[in-house]
This record gives C-alpha cells, sequence and structure tokens, in this order.
C-alpha cells in the first residue's frame, strides 16, 4: 500500500485514527501482565525441579524467584483496573495528519480523578533509532522536543509550532531510523497523570492538494 502512495505514508505505516489517541494505561498495563505470564512459565521447571529434587537447587532461591511474576502480575492487574474504572487520558487531533512548518493543534482530555492541583508537563518529541559510537546496537534518541506546562482540566486545548519541513523529521516508521513522534503527559505537584501518545507529524506531501484535511 504505501509503495502504492509513497506521498501519503500515514495512510499504510500504522493504524492511525484520525479522531485521536488514548491513553498507553491499558497497553502497558497488558504488557506488565505478558510479561508476568512468561516469567511464571520460565520459573515453572525450576519450580518443579526444586520441589522434586531440592538437593540440587535450594526452593528457597526459587520461591525468591517467584516474587519477579508475582509482582509483574499485581502491577498489570492494578493498571488494567484502573484503566476501566477511571479511563484514560484522551488526545483529540484537529486535524489528522499534521505536517512539518504547521502547528500541531490537538485538545487533551484528562480523567476528572487526576487532581485540581498541580500542574501537567506536556512535551511534544521526535525519536529516532541511531547507532552507537563504536558498537554494534542502536538506540533510541531524541532529535526534537518541545515543552509546555498546563493545568490540570478535563480538557485543555494544546498548541505546538512543528519545526520546517527543510528538517526531514517527519515521521518514518519503515526507515532504519524508525522516526515517530509522540506527545508524553507527566504530572506534577500532585497532578495523577502519566501518558504517552503517538502523534501523526509526517513531511508534507509534494502535492498538497491530494492530502487530507
Amino acid at each position: 500500500m504505501q509503495a502504492a502512495d509513497p506521498a501519503q505514508p500515514w495512510r499504510s505505516d500504522r493504524p492511525w485514527d484520525p479522531a485521536g489517541e488514548p491513553g498507553d494505561l491499558d497497553r502497558r498495563g497488558r504488557r506488565v501482565l505478558w510479561w508476568g505470564l512468561v516469567s511464571a512459565a520460565v520459573l515453572l521447571p525450576w519450580n518443579a525441579l526444586s520441589a522434586g529434587r531440592p538437593d540440587l537447587l535450594w526452593p528457597g532461591l526459587v520461591a525468591l524467584l517467584d516474587l519477579v511474576p508475582a509482582v509483574l502480575l499485581v502491577r498489570g492487574a492494578w493498571m488494567r483496573r484502573t484503566w476501566r474504572r477511571r479511563g484514560a487520558a484522551r488526545l483529540r487531533f484537529d486535524r489528522f495528519p499534521f505536517f512539518l512548518g504547521e502547528p500541531f493543534d490537538a485538545v487533551l482530555a484528562l480523567d476528572p480523578d487526576a487532581g485540581a492541583k498541580g500542574a501537567v508537563e506536556v512535551t511534544l518529541a521526535c525519536l529516532e533509532r541511531r547507532p552507537d559510537d563504536g558498537e554494534a546496537a542502536w538506540r533510541e534518541l531524541e532529535v526534537y522536543r518541545a515543552t509546555q506546562v498546563i493545568l490540570p482540566a478535563e480538557e485543555t486545548e494544546i498548541t505546538f509550532e512543528l519545526p520546517g519541513p527543510e528538517r526531514e523529521l517527519g515521521t518514518a516508521l519503515g526507515s532504519p531510523q524508525a522516526r515517530r513522534w509522540e506527545l508524553r503527559l507527566k504530572g506534577r505537584g500532585g497532578a495523577r497523570v502519566q501518558a504517552a501518545f503517538p502523534v501523526p507529524v509526517y513531511d508534507p506531501p509534494l502535492d498538497r492538494d491530494d492530502a487530507p484535511g
């Protein structure tokens, strides 16, 4: 699909919702639960060995290791329960997608129980993978960052000025750099807010007449 329409990669590089993005609390909870199940499965044969041959493997050591999946499962279940009871922060896009050189305009909807005190740090960042010097591994680095602070409210309009297209920082998920943009929230001073949203920031297409509004 992307090869057939390279000027509009947002149509195929990710299942974007043009209306916006939900918070990641549910996704993080599912990921923690998954790691808890994996670690429990890995430890299962060691539990069997310590129960059958305690002379080869001390049961106390295995019991201590069993705390890892237990903590992960409890943590994941708590995150999922919190998401179901309170919902999650959501980001509504004023338009889709966003292009470099234009404003990023969106509406941030927070949980009413996030707290009336404190503030929320809102960070819009572009990240890409780069090889470590002298290393074969790659690491993800921020190549652009803008931050503002808002008061917690059920709905807040957020505006950032995006860098110009000459910076060539448009989303490129299929490239070796796996370049992406995200909006991060972090509560301060008593505000109970923490979330991250992928956001569709792209290089402007050559033919803007075909771009969706």
